[in-house]
Formats: C-alpha cells, sequence, structure tokens
C-alpha cells in the first residue's frame, strides 16, 4: 500500500484542518445567530421596560469574601427591583451552595436583609449552570413564566435556555453588550452552541414531578411539595 510522500501528508492536514475550522465557524456562527434571533424582543434593559411574570429567576454567579461580587449583585438588583415593582411575586435563586461556593445561601442572605419574605424566596442549590437551573425552576417549583435576571451578554443564552425548559421568559440584562473583550465574547458564543447541542441531545427532569403547580399556590407562598 503507497502513502503520500510527508510534504503531501502535511498539505493535506493542512488543508483539512482548515476545512474544519471554517465549519466550525460556521455551526457557532450561525447557532449563535439562531439563538439570538429567537430571543429577539425579549430582552429589557431596565425593570420599568419588562413585562410581568410570575417569578424571578436569579442565576448564580461569583463571590467575593463572603458577599456578592459585581455580577451577581446586579442580578440580585433587578429581582429585587422586580419584586417591589410587583412585577414579579417571588425570586428564584440558583446556583452552587456549597463550603466553597454558597452562593445560594448568599443571595438568600442579601435578599431577607432588604425585607423580601422568605416565603417568596424559592432557593435551588443544584443550579450550577444557567442550563440546569431552567430546567430545576421548571421541574422543582414548575414555573411556566419568569423574567431572567442577568446581563446583556448573557441574555440571549438564557432564554433559549428557559424556552427549551417549557418557560415563557424575557429577560433584565444589565450592561452593554460590547463592553466585554473578544476573548469573553467567544467564549459566550462557543458557550451558545453547546448549551444548542446540549439541550437537544440530552433530556432534562420532567415537569412538576415535585411541587403543585404554581397557579395552585396561595399568592405569596412558596409551592407545596407533593
Amino acid at each position: 500500500m503507497r502513502t503520500l510522500p510527508s510534504s503531501r501528508r502535511h498539505a493535506f492536514l493542512a488543508v483539512a484542518a482548515g476545512v474544519g475550522a471554517v465549519i466550525a465557524t460556521l455551526v457557532v456562527a450561525g447557532t449563535n445567530a439562531w439563538v439570538r434571533g429567537a430571543a429577539s424582543g425579549r430582552a429589557y434593559a431596565s425593570t420599568s421596560e419588562v413585562p410581568a411574570r410570575s417569578v424571578a429567576i436569579v442565576p448564580g454567579a461569583a463571590l467575593r469574601d463572603g458577599r456578592p461580587a459585581g455580577t451577581l449583585t446586579q442580578r440580585l438588583e433587578t429581582a429585587l427591583g422586580l419584586y417591589r415593582q410587583g412585577r414579579v411575586r417571588a425570586i428564584v435563586i440558583s446556583g452552587n451552595d456549597i463550603a466553597a461556593s454558597p452562593e445560594v445561601a448568599v443571595m438568600h442572605a442579601w435578599l431577607r436583609d432588604r425585607d423580601v419574605p422568605e416565603h417568596d424566596i424559592w432557593s435551588d442549590p443544584r443550579g450550577s449552570r444557567t442550563r440546569e437551573t431552567m430546567l430545576n425552576a421548571a421541574a422543582t417549583f414548575d414555573v411556566t413564566d419568569a423574567v431572567i435576571c442577568t446581563q446583556t451578554e448573557y441574555a440571549d443564552r438564557a432564554l433559549f435556555l428557559a424556552r427549551q425548559a417549557g418557560i415563557d421568559a424575557v429577560a433584565v440584562g444589565r450592561g452593554p453588550r460590547a463592553a466585554r473583550s473578544l476573548r469573553a465574547r467567544g467564549l459566550e458564543a462557543l458557550k451558545t452552541t453547546a448549551a444548542v447541542f446540549e439541550s437537544y441531545l440530552r433530556s432534562g427532569p420532567t415537569r412538576g414531578t415535585t411541587v403543585v403547580a404554581l397557579a395552585d399556590a396561595q399568592p405569596g407562598s412558596r409551592p407545596r411539595r407533593r
């Protein structure tokens, strides 16, 4: 069996790598354009513009010295504003809740310090990623509609994942989309593509298996476990 000369083999590999890079770029660009188009008209810049929904969802983010860092503080401020304006009836806080990163406990304390009643704070300590946050909101609390409290650059992906979980969501995004570095924007584009593929290849928990429907709960109360 004849083999290609070394120079031709290297040329072939270079061409194959180039074609692969082009295909990968097109896939990332295509999935991101699709997700952005699906989110069109559902992301808002302020709490005064967003339509009312049953709950606010606050995805976890980094802490600093046991307190919410800048990104998480913005999300909590958005949720608190929505709650005080009567645009949502409860706040779902979702993230890690481990010794090294007690995001949910810190978010809970932040909201309680600002007089949000205990029964209107719904805690999800298993939301380690945005996908889990949305799936858990639907399955654990039977959330069917929500305002996602996030940053502008994450809003499209969060809205897509909420829709895949069966949640009629809108979002309030803080900060300009173009403020982040090229590297950060590239990373978010890759996360968006990964979210699309994972959503269609992996199933999540079944809705409403652990709690009664939100509509069946008394206004201002936490859903009861079955």
